[in-house]
């Protein structure tokens, strides 16, 4: 089959396709602070009622809603996960243009949600409108759920799945994670790290005082820091007891699939701004690291009197948020327990620790229907063999979808960002031609799932998060 028609459709209707994106990045919606969302939630069930969706919206108490949409035929069926909230803009001072202008420069469009998420969402729903304008109806059914609580943990979304776990059963799932590499490679995933993110607390004082009491008033500042540099050794290794004998040794199979990646590293380099890698690593050894190694990662300190002009002051509270990356077999419940007691040991009972939100690892494998699609409907468009990563970096909610059914469903993640992207950074930005040609990527992918016979390879790690704002007991 030839999708030169496909093509010339997307080519003719490029300009409208990107007009589209633009206005859904004007769009502010962002979920950590509940600005715009109800107008985002309602376009976006528009756009998927465009495209001949019959839509469905469920909101979990007070959440956000989930929109549910179901398109094509045949007895198989794929869920294409998205989400409509963005991330918080941070310092405006940091942007080149307005964050929700969705400004086009040399051909970039530059808006917070550009390449997280609202692109992949929109080059989706183009493709099932490109796909029915010039083949007709898809030859699989795609069920999509698009989630506006990504930024927040995905509650709904997983108390959706414990709820209705038969309209998330499906036979694979297309995820929204992935990008070009700094040599133009598209990397696909077919799984995830697992997450746990979380606040330290060191308590003073009942208010800030004036500094002149330093010497003989507790400062939970320096409490804080000093139990910080407990957790990683100066290397960057994570010195948590117990932490390192709890991680599983990778597989041959995986120990198979990273000697295909190939990190860019000086073009990396060169796009970060940076001298070089932890530990000095490199070669494979900083690709297995990338992708099999645990991570703990200080995203905020907050503390004292950090705002313009001088105020000598002995801070009352100290706080620190902490994510950890996890691997096979670290959960989230494990590293807090062992966090937990490397503090206690050391004395430092306490500094509280509470729970902002977690999620298990999913890892699928590279046999599966969907992932066989995905991988083999890349080089055609991209003109290059893809990397695969058998687990993406991140995280995301991927329990919540693809643990919802038993046995679990297998996943394949691919986006249209670029190395120089920056999601979650100021100037987030994607490339205009990336836009489009992922609309033809995806076209391909449809076709070949019509074309592939399902086979019984799932995931063979997922579990849900569990978000909480909860106190870890001391001691």
């Amino acid at each position: 089959m030839t999708f030169t028609r496909f093509d010339r459709y997307v080519d003719r209707h490029a300009r409208n396709f990107s007009e589209r994106l633009q206005a859904l990045c004007r769009m502010p919606s962002v979920a950590a602070r509940g600005t715009g969302m109800a107008a985002m939630a309602e376009t976006v069930e528009q756009m998927m009622q465009r495209v001949g969706m019959g839509t469905r919206a469920f909101r979990m108490g007070n959440g956000y809603p989930i929109f549910y949409g179901e398109c094509g035929a045949g007895s198989q069926s794929y869920v294409v996960y998205g989400h409509y909230d963005v991330q918080p803009v941070g310092h405006l001072s940091e942007w080149s243009v307005g964050p929700f202008a969705a400004t086009i420069v040399d051909g970039k469009l530059y808006a917070r949600g550009a390449a997280n998420s609202k692109g992949d969402l929109a080059a989706r729903l183009a493709a099932v409108e490109a796909y029915q304008k010039t083949f007709g109806k898809l030859p699989v059914t795609l069920r999509f759920f698009v989630e506006g609580e990504d930024g927040l943990g995905s509650t709904s979304l997983y108390r959706f799945a414990a709820e209705n776990p038969e309209m998330l059963t499906a036979q694979g799932c297309i995820w929204d994670e992935g990008y070009k590499d700094t040599k133009e490679r598209p990397v696909i995933s077919l799984g995830f790290k697992g997450i746990q993110f979380l606040e330290l607390r060191a308590h003073g004082a009942r208010a800030d005082l004036h500094s002149k009491w330093g010497a003989i008033v507790p400062n939970p500042a320096w409490r804080l820091v000093q139990a910080l540099a407990t957790i990683t050794s100066p290397k960057g290794v994570i010195t948590i007891d117990g932490f390192s004998s709890n991680i599983a040794p990778v597989s041959d199979e995986d120990q198979e699939a990273l000697k295909a990646i190939e990190l860019d590293e000086a073009g990396l380099k060169r796009e970060f701004h940076i001298g070089g890698w932890v530990r000095s690593m490199k070669g494979a050894a900083l690709v297995k690291e990338h992708i099999f190694g645990p991570t703990c990662t200080i995203c905020g300190i907050r503390t004292g009197h950090t705002e313009a002009g001088a105020k000598t002051v002995l801070p009352s509270a100290a706080m620190a948020r902490l994510d950890f990356r996890l691997v096979p077999d670290l959960t989230p419940e494990l590293v807090t327990k062992l966090l937990r007691a490397h503090l206690d040991v050391r004395g430092f009972k306490d500094i509280d620790i509470i729970e902002l939100g977690s999620a298990s690892l999913a890892k699928s494998s590279p046999s599966s229907a969907v992932a066989r699609a995905v991988i083999g409907s890349a080089a055609e468009v991209y003109g290059v063999a893809p990397l695969v990563y058998p687990m993406d970096p991140s995280s995301g909610p991927v329990g919540a979808v693809c643990g919802a059914s038993s046995p679990p469903t297998p996943v394949a993640s691919f986006g249209i960002s670029y190395a120089g992207s920056n999601p979650h950074g100021p100037d987030e930005n994607i490339r205009v031609d990336d836009f489009l040609q992922s609309i033809k990527f995806i076209g391909r992918v449809i076709h070949k799932l019509g074309e592939t016979k399902t086979k019984t390879s799932g995931i063979t790690k997922v579990s849900g998060i569990r978000e909480a704002r909860t106190t870890i007991s001391r001691g």
